[in-house]
Formats: structure tokens, sequence, C-alpha cells
């Protein structure tokens, strides 16, 4: 066994590496003491690498073994797992599982591959390597465009989508939003900080505009929007019906007293919006 680490030590480690990480093959791991940005411990996880056409991306699984679809957590632009690592005995008995996109954590920070099919290729790699049957996909601001991307490629893989205010798009950042994004904070904490300049750079010199309001029919799985009611929040009322009108089956739920950030305010209500959904969702197909 490796020595126990944490999910902050692994992100060190890796700034240290500034991009590629030792070689892998397969799965590698070691055991992990998660901590959330707000000191909230996440319990035990393994802290795993898979490896996406060699780009090694980061994982925290808390290996749980339960009946229910596992849960596959994206972050958003920005974000890594260990902000997330709350979520890991949080979800009932259910697998999950929170991943560090390319660019962000203890992932690998390649010079170029910032699209959103690369990102999309990063979930799939993901699913693939830890063997998540049908998983429910719980997104994050960006991340929910990746997580639609691979929910409208993959409809029948897919067992539930949760979008965290977002559209349905995947949007075309202008290059003067490299600047803005590099000096903004998230949770206190500077973008600057959380992901090296050339990747927040590529991500955004390499994104382009799909939309896919017009493409919500293909998807083969319950969808849950979660909004916010402050200024911040992306989904207005406008948007939520533009959801519902492009959807039926949408669920639309909102967030008394959350913005963008959806939960770090009160992780509770964000729970409350969030367990009902998944409790609705049966088993794995055998």
């Amino acid at each position: 066994m490796k020595p126990v680490t944490t999910a902050a030590a692994v992100g060190e480690n890796h700034d240290r590496r500034h991009g590629r990480g030792h070689p892998v093959a397969g799965v590698d791991e070691e055991t992990a003491m998660t901590t959330a940005s707000d000191g909230t411990s996440g319990g035990e996880a393994r802290s795993v690498f898979v490896d996406n056409a060699g780009v090694r991306l980061h994982v925290l699984d808390n290996g749980c073994a339960g009946g229910a679809p596992p849960v596959l957590v994206v972050p958003g632009m920005g974000e890594y797992a260990g902000e997330y690592a709350w979520l890991l005995d949080r979800l009932g008995e259910r697998r999950v599982v929170v991943a560090d996109l390319r660019g962000r954590g203890g992932s690998d920070t390649p010079e170029s591959g910032y699209t959103w099919a690369d990102h999309i290729g990063d979930l799939r790699a993901v699913v693939t390597a830890l063997g998540l049957r049908r998983p429910v996909l719980v997104a994050f601001s960006r991340g929910s465009s990746y997580a639609l991307g691979y929910a409208l490629e993959s409809p029948g893989a897919v067992a539930g989508l949760v979008v965290g205010d977002y559209q349905a798009r995947h949007v075309g950042l202008p290059a003067a939003f490299a600047d803005q994004q590099l000096g903004a904070r998230i949770r206190g904490v500077a973008v600057a900080e959380r992901m090296p300049e050339h990747a927040v750079r590529r991500v955004v010199a390499e994104s382009r505009e799909v939309p896919l309001w017009d493409r919500l029919a293909e998807l083969r799985c319950p969808v849950l929007v979660l909004r916010g009611d402050r200024p911040s929040s992306i989904v207005t009322d406008e948007l939520a019906q533009r959801w519902r009108a492009a959807l039926p089956s949408v669920d639309v739920v909102t967030i008394a007293g959350a913005g963008h950030d959806l939960w770090s305010r009160d992780p509770g209500a964000y729970l409350a919006a969030l367990l009902p959904f998944l409790d609705r969702l049966g088993p794995p197909v055998s």
C-alpha cells in the first residue's frame, strides 16, 4: 500500500510536475483521506489515476458497492475533485466518483487538447477504466456541457443527468475571457492558483460554440436542472422555461439562497434538491 496522502497533496504534487505524471498502465491508485474546501471530511477514498490517450487523469472514488447507479461528479471550470470530496459519503449507499478533468487538480495539464470532445473523452476514460455501469452524471457549471455531450454520445449508457446551473450549449468563449477568468476567484481561491495559466488559455482558445437545445430530445435518461435564486445564477426564469420547452420531462429545481455556486452556502439545501432525484433512479440493469 502506498503512503496515505490528502487530496490537497495530490494537487501539490501535480503542480510540481507542471504537466505529465509518471507513466501508468490501466488504473493506478492510492488511499486518500479526502477533505473538502470547507474543511468537511469526505471520508476515506481511493485516489485513482486513469489514462486517456496519454493524459493522466486523477479521480476520487469512495469504492462503495451499493446497488444504486454509481454517481460521476463533473466539476466546473477551475474546480478540482477535492472540493467535492464531501459528496463521497453524502449520497447514501452509492459509489461516488469525482473527476479532475485535464488541467485541473491532480490531472495532467497538456500543452493543448482542451476541446469539448477532449473533455468528453476524459469522462469516457474514467467510466471505462473504473467500470462505472450506467452512471448518473452530476455536473456543475461548464462541466455540465461535458456531461451533456457524453450523455448525447452514449444515450443508453447514462442512468441520469444533473445539470448544475447551465444552459444546453457548450459555450464558445471570447479571447478576453481568459484574462477575466485568471483574475477571478472561486470560493476565495484565485483561478490562477487553481489552474496553470496555459490550461486556462487553451480552454478558451480551443472552445467552439456547440448548441445543444435542439438535441435534448435525443437524451434517454431523466434530467434534473439545478439553479439558484441569487443574481449570479445562470439559469434565469426565462432559461428555466427554455429547458422545459426543449425537454418537457426535465425537472428544474431552484435552491433558495444559492447562486451559480450551488452548494457552498448551504450544502444541506443542495443535497435536499439532489437526493430525491437520485432516489427515483432504479438499480443498474443486469
